[in-house]
C-alpha cells in the first residue's frame, strides 16, 4: 500500500519530490513543472511501485474535463524531462496497462527549512537608460551564495519571479509558495554602488529585515562582492531567527529533527549554565528521530567537546567526538558545518594540519559563511600565523556585524599572539565574565600596561572560583601548535598573578594557598570543590 503524501520526500534520481510541500527539487532549487504534470507525478508518487492505468490517471488528474491520451502522454514527457529520465528508469510505461513510478527510497522531509525566492533587484537608473549588467546579476549572485548555506531552499530565477508576480496578482497561478521574498534595489553612480536589500514575509507581506549599503572603489566588482557578503550573512541570520521563532511556539515533542537542531544551535551559542546540557538533549532527540542526520551528529560532537572543555578534554572523549564528526561528514559531505566541526575536533586532538584541511574544505564549500571565516582565522592564529588569521577575522566581522560573542574570544587570542595587547583586552572585555575570560584578560591587560586592571582580574578569579587553575587552563584548553605561543600567554598571566605580591596581606586573605605563579597548592585542591563555567568561547 502506498504511503500518504504527508509521509516525506521521494527521491527520484537526482530530484526530490516533497509531497508535503508540493515541490519538485534538485539541489535544493525548485524544478519548474506545469500544474497537470505535477499533479500526475504526485498521484503516481502516492502509488509508487504500483502500475496505474491510463484511465485512472486521466480521471485523477483531469477529472470531468474531456481529454485524449495525448494530454497524458505530453504530461509524461514533461515529467521525464524534469527528472532527466530519458532512459525511462524512473517513470516506466507498462505496455497495454499504464505507468509505474519506481522510486529508490523515501526519506523524511526537511521539516521547516524556509523556502526563499530572490527577486531581481530593481535598477535605480532613470527610465530609458541602458540596463546595467552588474545590477541585473546581483540577485543571482545573492541566490547562489544563499544556497551555499544548506539551511534554506532557494527557488531558481524563473520560479522566484513567477511566485513574486503571483503574490502581486499577476501572471498564472503556480503551485510553489515561498516563505520569504528577498527584494532590493541597486543604484550605481560612477565608482559608487548603493544597494538596498530587504527580507519580506511572503505570506503576511510584512518586512522582516531591511538594510542599505554604500561602497565605492575603482574595482566595482570587488565592491559588489563585498556588499554581497554582508547582505547574504545578514539575510541568513534573519532567516535563522525567523525559523527559531516559528519553532519556539511548538511543543518540543512535536518538533521535527531540523527544528530540534536549530534550537540546539541557539542554546549552544549561549552562556547560561544549562545551555550546553540542553543543547545535548535536543541533539540526541534529533538523532533519535533521524539517525542519518549528519548535521545533528556534527553538533552533538562539538557540544560534547565543549562540555569536556575542548583541548583539555580526556583523550577518549576527543576520539569519540572525532569519530562522530567524521560520521557527520560521511553522511553529509557537502555540508560545510560538518567539516568545520570535524576541524574543531581535530584541533582538540592537536592535529593542526588536519584541522586546517577540514576548515579549508568548509570554506571551499561555502566561502560566504562568516562563522567559517572566523574559525579559519582562529586555526591560522593557533598555528602561529595570527596576522593571516586576523585578516580573515576582520572580513568575517565586516560580513556579519551582528555576530555571536565567541568572535571576540577568537579575535582576542589572535590579537594577543600578534602582540596587540590593548586591542586583545578590548575584545576580551566584550565577553561575559568568568575565570576563563579573566585569565586571558589579565594577561592582555598586564602586557598593555594596565596593572590595576590585571590585578583585579586575578582577584576576581580567586573570589569567584578559587578551585580554578588559570595556568592549567591556558596550557591545556588552548590548542596552540607552537610551545612558544602557549608560553607567551601563560607568562602573561603569571606576571599578572605576581601583582598580588605587592599587597601580601590582601592576597593571603583571599587565598593563603595560592602561589605567585598562578597555581593552586594541593591543600587548596583537596579543600575546595572545583567548579567550571559553561561558556563555549574558550
Amino acid at each position: 500500500m502506498a504511503e500518504s503524501a504527508s509521509q516525506g520526500v521521494l527521491q527520484l534520481g537526482a530530484c526530490q519530490l516533497d509531497l508535503e510541500r508540493g515541490l519538485l527539487l534538485r539541489n535544493g532549487a525548485a524544478v519548474p513543472l506545469r500544474s497537470k504534470a505535477f499533479s500526475l507525478l504526485s498521484y503516481l508518487a502516492r502509488n509508487d511501485g504500483k502500475v496505474v492505468t491510463k484511465s485512472d490517471l486521466i480521471a485523477a488528474v483531469w477529472g470531468s474535463i474531456a481529454v485524449t491520451e495525448d494530454s497524458l502522454t505530453q504530461a509524461v514527457r514533461d515529467i521525464r524531462k524534469a527528472l532527466d529520465d530519458s532512459d525511462q528508469v524512473i517513470l516506466k510505461a507498462v505496455p497495454k496497462r499504464g505507468y509505474v513510478l519506481s522510486a529508490p527510497c523515501r526519506k523524511s522531509s526537511p521539516a521547516s527549512q524556509p523556502m526563499v525566492a530572490v527577486v531581481p533587484f530593481e535598477d535605480g537608473r532613470a527610465p530609458g537608460e541602458t540596463s546595467d549588467p552588474v545590477i541585473g546579476a546581483f540577485a543571482d549572485d545573492v541566490a547562489d551564495r544563499l544556497a551555499r548555506f544548506h539551511t534554506v531552499t532557494i527557488l531558481n530565477r524563473e520560479t522566484a519571479l513567477a511566485t513574486f508576480r503571483q503574490a502581486q496578482g499577476q501572471g498564472p497561478p503556480i503551485g510553489v509558495r515561498p516563505d520569504y521574498f528577498v527584494q532590493g534595489s541597486v543604484i550605481r553612480s560612477g565608482d559608487q554602488l548603493k544597494i538596498s536589500a530587504k527580507l519580506v514575509d511572503a505570506q503576511a507581506g510584512t518586512l522582516v529585515w531591511g538594510e542599505s549599503y554604500t561602497a565605492a572603489g575603482p574595482d566595482l566588482f570587488a565592491v559588489q562582492d563585498e556588499i554581497a557578503y554582508r547582505v547574504v550573512n545578514r539575510l541568513v541570520s534573519n532567516l535563522e531567527a525567523a525559523a527559531l521563532r516559528q519553532a519556539a511556539g511548538k511543543p518540543t515533542q512535536d518538533l521535527a529533527a531540523y527544528e530540534l537542531v536549530t534550537r540546539a544551535i541557539v542554546r549552544f551559542r549561549g552562556y547560561r549554565p544549562d545551555d550546553n546540557s540542553e543543547a545535548l538533549n535536543l541533539l540526541q532527540a534529533a538523532i533519535s528521530r533521524d539517525p542519518d542526520y549528519g548535521l545533528a551528529h556534527a553538533y552533538l560532537a562539538v557540544v560534547e567537546l565543549a562540555i569536556a572543555d575542548y583541548g583539555s578534554a580526556p583523550e577518549d572523549v576527543i576520539a569519540s567526538c572525532i569519530e562522530r564528526a567524521s560520521l557527520a561528514v560521511a553522511l553529509e559531505p557537502d555540508e560545510p558545518r560538518c567539516h568545520r566541526i570535524l576541524a574543531q575536533a581535530r584541533l582538540a586532538a592537536r592535529d593542526h594540519e588536519a584541522a586546517e584541511h577540514h576548515m579549508r574544505r568548509a570554506l571551499d564549500i561555502n566561502p560566504y559563511d562568516a562563522d567559517t571565516m572566523m574559525q579559519m582565522g582562529h586555526v591560522l592564529s593557533l598555528r602561529g600565523r595570527p596576522r593571516d588569521g586576523l585578516e580573515l577575522m576582520d572580513r568575517a566581522i565586516a560580513a556579519n556585524p551582528l555576530h555571536a560573542e565567541w568572535y571576540h574570544c577568537d579575535r582576542a587570542l589572535a590579537l594577543y599572539a600578534a602582540r596587540d595587547y590593548s586591542a586583545a583586552a578590548t575584545a576580551m572585555q566584550r565577553l561575559p565574565y568568568g575565570p576563563r575570560r579573566w585569565s586571558v584578560l589579565a594577561a592582555a591587560l598586564v602586557r598593555s600596561g594596565d596593572r590595576p586592571g590585571a590585578r583585579e582580574c586575578v582577584m576576581q578569579i580567586r573570589k569567584s572560583n578559587p578551585g580554578f587553575s588559570p595556568v592549567s587552563h591556558l596550557l591545556t584548553s588552548l590548542e596552540f601548535e607552537r610551545p612558544e605561543d602557549s608560553d607567551h600567554l601563560v607568562q602573561g598571566f603569571k606576571i599578572a598573578a605576581q601583582l598580588l605580591d605587592e599587597t601580601p596581606s590582601e592576597a593571603e586573605e583571599l587565598d593563603p594557598f595560592w602561589g605567585a605563579d598562578g597555581e593552586i597548592s594541593e591543600p587548596a585542591l583537596k579543600a575546595r570543590r572545583v567548579e567550571t563555567d559553561s561558556g563555549n568561547a574558550l
